[in-house]
């Protein structure tokens, strides 16, 4: 039995049952989402009801570029899952009815997401979703059950229809008064848009534990409780996802790109990873001396030995290197510390043994949240095969030389290409499948400066050239 088979059958028991619950709530239409490459939701929408032989859809939606290719003219690239050899032909699809839930400020919807499969009933390769069900699995084979919980930093910015379509989002007004971090008066509307966003999560059981201004015009924060690695992943697109379409309710758009204000000026837009250990049910992150546990330590340091070769997963965009300045406590090399913000790993003990755990503070807002806990998974448990120990923590002010991280998207991208352990941690079809969507991305932008006079040239040679 195939992949696809086995999985149609699994669902098939329960389908039913989870539909006819649907159905109760007044659902009559199912939005069903596909997380793509870069961790967003594509959607379609139909009716309520199962279907034995599964769903399909276009598997062009995981060789797109961001921005569907925008301002480049190529919106993808060509890789073996979907290709003009191939004829860009459709993936299977099969609904993982344990995400369906109506959607109670929409009556008559619900939504789900999706898992994909290639013809031959193989799960895909490059799924988000299967890459961390996978690795989650191995996890717990040797022990280790890892929670993650997601902080998500954004701009949110007045919509202007024109503007926005003509692509001059630099023009839009920064929604609120002030520059105030944790002013919750600052905005007109902003509990109210509070309240709604943390309501509207609550119904998908995305359980939000607190919405903040951050420092700098339209700067919001929200953070979501620690959940097992799939959870936790499926909350984070889902709220990202939840937000927008909020905002685009009110009149207003919300931004995850790591930086929309010029570098020094202000803050960039983060994506900050808690991860703690459990067994039985009980948090094992610190040992019973209060110290951190052997198999957080050893956790830990493979997080940070295989951070440089997965650094490319933290930091997958072209702007996601503006946010690169430990002046910004955004992290530039390998390393922890205790409380220590400008770490790359801050290690938290507090308030209470309960709460320990590891912050992973590389990430941008720009992240496929999938790929960034699949790489945390697998750098970490590494470490505990291995019975890794992490070198000594950082301190404030940083004295000590470490391994500086890679400052650009071409040198993340050839660190990941070389890295063995990436090909065999994600797979080689994954692997060679995110390099080519690298140097997609490169090449996007390599062409657009080729084919544009900069601002730079402007105002450097016009009158003195």
């Amino acid at each position: 039995m195939s992949d696809f088979s086995e999985r149609l059958t699994q669902e098939a028991t329960t389908a039913q049952a989870r539909l006819g619950e649907l159905r109760d709530a007044g659902v009559e239409h199912l939005i069903l989402g596909y997380p793509d490459l870069q961790g967003n939701l594509r959607t379609k929408i139909g009716p309520v009801k199962w279907s034995g032989s599964g769903d399909s859809f276009n598997g062009i939606f995981y060789c797109m570029g961001h921005g569907d290719g925008l301002p480049s003219t190529e919106p993808c690239f060509e890789a073996p899952v979907c290709s003009e050899d191939e004829g860009y032909p459709n993936i299977l699809g099969v609904t993982d009815l344990s995400t369906a839930y109506a959607h109670p400020w929409h009556p008559g919807y619900g939504s789900a997401l999706q898992d994909s499969y290639l013809a031959d009933g193989r799960r895909c390769p490059i799924d988000p979703r299967g890459m961390v069900a996978r690795l989650d699995a191995e996890a717990r084979e040797i022990g280790v059950d890892a929670r993650f919980a997601l902080e998500v930093e954004c701009g949110i910015f007045e919509a202007d229809s024109a503007a926005i379509q003509a692509g001059a989002f630099s023009s839009l007004s920064l929604w609120g008064q002030s520059v105030g971090g944790y002013n919750g008066l600052r905005d007109g509307g902003f509990h109210e848009f509070v309240a709604e966003f943390t309501r509207r999560c609550a119904a998908l059981d995305v359980e939000v534990t607190a919405f903040s201004t951050e420092h700098g015009f339209g700067m919001y924060e929200f953070g979501l409780a620690p959940r097992t690695a799939l959870r936790a992943c499926d909350d984070a697109v889902r709220a990202r996802h939840l937000l927008r379409e909020l905002c685009l309710e009110r009149g207003l758009v919300a931004t995850f790109m790591a930086r929309f204000r010029p570098p020094q000026q202000e803050s960039a837009c983060g994506a900050h990873t808690h991860v703690s250990l459990w067994r039985d049910g009980q948090p094992v992150t610190l040992g019973d001396d209060g110290s951190f546990s052997a198999q957080a330590r050893q956790f830990l340091a493979g997080m940070l030995e295989h951070l440089p070769a997965t650094h490319l997963m933290f930091r997958p965009t072209i702007n996601a290197y503006r946010r690169y300045s430990r002046a910004a406590w955004s992290p530039v090399d390998v390393s922890w510390g205790l409380e220590n913000r400008a770490a790359a790993i801050r290690a938290i003990t507090a308030p209470n043994a309960a709460a320990a755990r590891f912050e992973h503070r590389v990430s941008g807002a720009d992240i496929n949240p999938y790929h960034t806990v699949a790489a945390m998974l697998a750098a970490g448990c590494d470490g505990v095969r291995r019975q890794l120990e992490p070198p000594a923590p950082l301190e404030a002010p940083p004295a000590q030389d470490r391994l500086a991280l890679p400052a650009t998207l071409e040198a993340s991208l050839e660190t990941f290409e070389a890295s063995g352990f990436c090909q065999k941690a994600f797979g080689e079809q994954a692997h060679a499948h995110l390099v080519a969507a690298a140097r997609f991305e490169l090449q996007a932008f390599q062409e657009w400066l080729d084919s544009h006079i900069t601002e730079f040239e402007w105002q450097r040679y016009f009158l003195t050239a």
